[in-house]
């Protein structure tokens, strides 16, 4: 019944608190410190004390941080903690930096992390436990916020850790920023797999793959975090350019050409050679149908050496509509020919015949 009635208490006055919450629900006091990143330094700050089946204001106003580290203590019992060290002391303390803290006088004390999921605000319940749980030394860690560790870094965690592991070849697009976050795109069966710095995917090993060519064969590998549609967020914890990346290709398509160098010959604003009105405009993957300046479809496309319907011949482009209306699947294209300023495919289903040449 307190309990209950806690939680009648909480709902009824917790919207008159901002920021970053902390709510008691046990009988005894806790005093809690919290940790976080500010301008590329760590800083740890306590005490703060929260009565008993009451909550208190750590941090005021609109949170500008998804994640936060905290740790609580009561003479009641102990709360549970992961492995992210902070520097602590007895008395009232703001700390900066998260190393050498015996060193500085200071104590090494454990913390457990808090997603706030980017929420303006966002309550934190306090709950005693007999003992302090066993954790992973591999805790998860995240790409734009690294606390010491001391399994040195959380990148390498087991398979699973955040989600379904997975492993894919597909055609790497591009790595950007938007804002102050960093993303990173591969593309496979029709899905586009994002990792970014929002994810726990280590900062090193996204820069590394920025640099593979665009539109080169690369296997990856990590955790499904989540997905919807055609859509993946990921870790990635390695990646290697694909032995597929530079495979030499059957005549007529000369040269050897990598299907990196394909997709990116394919760029640009392609008009039939057949039907003024009907145009082809390739944007990365991203392949737009257009007639009499309408747009008929927009697919997103990969190189593939070959596909079901080619009996063996390539490569082909297979195209993934974005929205499959009658559930015909992706539309696969063998390549005939690809020249300076000019293409042509075969659509195996239909075998009808496709010329385009360039226009800029």
């Amino acid at each position: 019944m307190l309990r209950a009635a806690f939680a009648i208490f909480c709902t009824a006055t917790t919207p008159a608190l901002a920021g970053l919450i902390f709510c008691n629900e046990t009988g005894t006091r806790a005093t809690v410190a919290i940790g976080y990143t500010e301008d590329g330094s760590w800083i740890s700050e306590g005490w703060w004390r929260v009565e008993p089946f009451d909550c208190t204001e750590v941090q005021a106003g609109d949170l500008t941080k998804r994640y936060y580290y905290w740790r609580a203590t009561s003479k009641g019992g102990t709360f549970p903690s992961e492995n992210y060290y902070f520097c602590t002391t007895d008395a009232a303390f703001t700390i900066v930096g998260d190393e050498n803290c015996e060193q500085r006088g200071y104590q090494r004390e454990a913390f457990t992390e808090v997603d706030t999921g980017q929420s303006k605000d966002f309550i934190v319940n306090l709950t005693l436990h007999d003992q302090i749980p066993e954790h992973s030394q591999d805790a998860p860690l995240h790409s734009d916020e690294l606390p010491q560790n001391d399994a040195g870094g959380g990148f390498n965690a087991p398979p699973g850790t955040h989600g379904e592991p997975y492993a894919i070849v597909g055609q790497f697009q591009g790595c950007y920023w938007e804002g102050d976050a960093h993303y990173c795109d591969v593309t496979a069966d029709g899905w586009t797999y994002t990792a970014s710095s929002f994810t726990p995917t280590d900062a090193a090993v996204m820069e590394s793959l920025s640099q593979v060519p665009l539109y080169a064969n690369v296997q990856i590998d990590g955790d499904l975090i989540y997905y919807e549609g055609s859509q993946a967020e990921v870790t990635i914890r390695s990646f290697a350019i694909a032995s597929g990346a530079s495979l030499a290709q059957p005549d007529p398509v000369q040269n050897a050409m990598s299907f990196g160098e394909i997709q990116d010959f394919l760029q640009g604003y392609w008009n039939s050679d057949d039907d003024d009105s009907y145009v082809w405009i390739i944007d990365g993957n991203q392949l737009d149908e257009i007639y009499d300046a309408n747009l008929l479809e927009r697919s997103y496309f990969e190189i593939h050496p070959t596909c079901a319907a080619s009996y063996g011949q390539g490569p082909v482009i297979i195209a993934y509509p974005e929205v499959d209306a009658h559930g015909d699947g992706p539309d696969c294209y063998l390549i005939t020919r690809l020249g300076q300023r000019g293409f042509e495919l075969a659509e195996m289903v239909s075998g009808r015949s496709l010329s385009f040449t360039y226009s800029n």
